[in-house]
């Protein structure tokens, strides 16, 4: 059983895909629900209309992604030596505080194998690339933190695999073309702020990395992000107005 961080966006979506329809493993979501990003609702959306078009389309993978383990991330628990070690890391370069909570819920739930889809061009490289050893086993291959790093600060990491390190998106959007999955990739969302159609802002870090790491048709022109920015600023302000008076 392979434990996957499964957001509904381009990599961690390869991953899932690449696992069930190449190689027939039985996958094991994982989804943190991070109540300041405004793109929850559309990502475990996007999670369920995934798992119904792959087996739709290969139907011999039907059971094998299991049912999403959803986390609220306020009920993760405190690690000082944790946290303490992300913000130490965190002086030398930006880190996402995923990397502080995701090691937490790790270590509280005992879990030393949960699969991060960071790959070729992502920022977190920085971090990973340098400290990791490569590991060949039962027909896949994946990195993990090397030995000599653990109890050290970068230890925060030990708790993950990373089976994309050596792949960019444009990499996986050929295998998946190759393998007729290519379709479905489509169907990923990668974006932070939805507008109210439900389609990418343009604007966003996570817009702005699509669109320069090979995937720019996916991401509206930088006219509208400028559009959907003033946009969404004015839908995110009564959508906060409509939850505080229905409190």
């Amino acid at each position: 059983m392979n434990n996957i961080l499964w957001t509904g966006g381009w990599d961690s979506t390869f991953r899932v895909l690449s696992l069930v329809i190449l190689q027939n493993k039985e996958v094991q979501p994982y989804y943190i629900i991070d109540p300041g990003r405004a793109s929850n609702e559309v990502e475990l959306m996007t999670m369920e209309k995934i798992r119904k078009e792959v087996v739709r389309k290969f139907p011999n993978t039907k059971g094998l992604i299991k049912k999403t383990t959803v986390v609220n991330m306020g009920s993760i628990l405190e690690n000082k030596d944790i946290s303490q070690k992300f913000q130490k890391l965190k002086e030398s370069s930006f880190m996402g505080s995923q990397y502080d909570w995701l090691a937490r819920y790790s270590e509280a739930k005992g879990i030393s194998n949960l699969e991060l889809s960071i790959h070729q061009d992502d920022k977190a490289t920085f971090f990973v690339r340098q400290n990791v050893k490569k590991v060949v086993e039962a027909g896949d291959e994946y990195y993990k933190l090397r030995d000599d790093l653990y109890d050290t600060d970068y230890d925060i990491f030990k708790y993950y695999h990373f089976p994309l390190l050596d792949l960019s998106k444009k990499d996986m959007e050929k295998i998946a073309k190759a393998n007729n999955f290519d379709s479905i990739m489509e169907m990923t969302w990668f974006c932070f702020n939805p507008t109210w159609r439900k389609t990418p802002c343009g604007y966003c870090n996570p817009c702005k990395y699509t669109r320069e790491e090979g995937l720019g048709r996916r991401v509206p022109s930088k006219f509208m992000g400028m559009y959907n920015r003033v946009e969404n600023a004015f839908y995110y302000r009564i959508k906060r107005l409509f939850r505080k008076m229905s409190i």
